[in-house]
């Protein structure tokens, strides 16, 4: 999958991996969420978008399957790619489209759908560029078939 800086108008090839112990971000980095907390209860839950050459993370989201269905518990990019300063575009459509991806893996009722809770702020944001559907408060989901199109647009380089 390739995600874009911005200034230079490159792609550049990541990959999705099973985070590692040495590669969780701190706090002190400018990270909002405390990683190392959630990876000491969940560790194979949480997956890094990283540069294919280098360690380099640029963004982070946790995966729960919980009573069938596939919760997109925790999602954040690098600091240096929110705003508008960032460097790299495609970062959160890369990561919420592996998260569609694992959701069609399930073999429940809910095969295909991925929930999440999202900020007030960013309802609209999530129904516009992610299609997905506002259910109670900020309770959204993504559905089969708006979850093929991320695939589609967001991980096409990905088998």
């Amino acid at each position: 999958m390739k995600i874009y800086n911005i200034k230079k108008g490159t792609a550049v090839n990541c990959e999705i991996v099973v985070l590692q112990k040495h590669l969780i971000p701190k706090k002190k980095n400018g990270w909002s969420f405390n990683w190392s907390k959630a990876f000491k209860e969940k560790p194979k839950t949480i997956y890094a978008l990283k540069e294919e050459q280098t360690n380099n993370i640029h963004g982070l989201i946790q995966l729960i399957k919980d009573d069938g269905m596939l919760i997109m518990e925790l999602i954040e990019l690098a600091p240096f790619n929110i705003g508008s300063k960032k460097l790299f575009e495609n970062v959160a459509g890369c990561l919420i489209a592996f998260g569609c991806r694992e959701s069609l893996k399930l073999n429940t009722n809910y095969k295909g759908y991925l929930t999440f809770d999202s900020k007030t702020t960013l309802v609209e944001f999530c129904r516009t560029k992610y299609y997905a559907t506002q259910t109670i408060g900020t309770r959204m989901y993504i559905d089969p078939n708006s979850a093929e199109l991320l695939i589609s647009k967001y991980l096409k380089d990905e088998k």
